[in-house]
């Protein structure tokens, strides 16, 4: 559908979640990230035909963060328009170019400590390799038309490069994954999966740097639109969420003084929160190691790298 003038939301489904892309169209055509590896065929290229714009047309297609679902479709966009740059941030470009990084570095980095990750071969969803053309680092602006441009923000937490676009003269943000709420909604309703940010202290500084903005109305990879108080409210949540972690995950280790697993931890957070679905509760390991790495690094808690699988308990 159109936002607004020239601005258009293209919506699919995965995994039972809204997946968007976003579409700008000016004497530069940009495209907000590509999906999973279907996606361009199946729904943005339709979606262009609409619009009478051909694939070829697109100048730049920014992938917001490294996720399968984000930048699966990138190798497609790149194969029916070889003249689109392809970009995104500095920090993940090696997982976003490469499925086999990004399953081997993000998704199951704590199997070997904890026991807990994902399939070990990438999913057809992440497409093929890719390289990127270019990546941004933030505080750049991509032109659209003389008159009208988007900022590049550098937004972390749920990724080292997560990267928003933000319409100031529109005061439209585009903001990705970046903010989580108490977790991501089902389309149909309820909720999906637990919150996924992994580096906590980032994300909450990217909550505040949000909260600066002059926003309007938020778009981003999954969540509803959100306009005005929506949108702190979503942001508080955010917070509150966090804190609410930090509490269960502390109330449980210092009731268990021979420690807990990063899985009983999950478990416990997951308990903690109330409404994410059994089936979702491996993904909530990001949110959870995130949390213990900040209690370590505080001083609070201790691992016990002796055995397998970890255990934690407060120091």
């Amino acid at each position: 559908m159109e936002l607004y003038k020239n601005v258009y939301q293209i919506q699919s489904l995965y995994g039972g979640r809204n997946l968007f892309q976003y579409l700008f169209v000016g004497d530069n055509n940009l495209l907000v990230d590509t999906g999973i590896a279907e996606t361009p065929v199946k729904v943005i290229f339709p979606y262009l035909d609409r619009l009478k714009l051909k694939p070829d047309r697109l100048t730049l297609a920014v992938t917001t963060h490294a996720d399968l679902d984000h930048q699966g479709g990138n190798d497609a966009i790149k194969r029916a328009s070889p003249g689109a740059f392809l970009a995104c941030g500095e920090s993940d470009r090696a997982l976003v170019e490469d499925p086999r990084a990004l399953f081997d570095r993000r998704y199951n980095f704590l199997r070997a400590e904890h026991d807990v990750g994902f399939d070990s071969d990438p999913s057809p969803d992440a497409g093929r390799k890719r390289a990127m053309d270019f990546t941004f680092l933030g505080g750049e602006r991509i032109r659209l038309r003389d008159d009208w441009s988007l900022e590049v923000l550098h937004v972390p937490g749920h990724s080292h490069g997560h990267l928003a676009l933000y319409d100031q003269r529109n005061r439209a943000a585009f903001v990705g994954d970046a903010i989580h709420g108490r977790g991501c909604p089902k389309a149909a309703g309820g909720m999906a999966i637990p919150v996924t940010y992994y580096y906590v202290d980032i994300y909450l500084s990217t909550l505040r740097y949000f909260e600066s903005l002059a926003i309007d109305v938020l778009y981003s990879g999954h969540w509803p639109i959100m306009r005005g108080e929506e949108i702190r409210d979503f942001i508080a949540e955010s917070r509150q969420t966090v804190e609410l972690l930090d509490r269960v995950i502390t109330e449980n280790l210092g009731n268990t003084p021979g420690g807990l697993t990063l899985r009983e931890l999950m478990d416990a957070a997951a308990m903690g929160v109330g409404d994410w679905p059994k089936e979702s509760w491996n993904i909530a390991m990001f949110a959870v190691w995130g949390h213990m790495k900040r209690l370590e690094e505080r001083g609070k808690a201790r691992a016990l790298r002796g055995t397998k699988p970890v255990k934690y308990q407060l120091a």
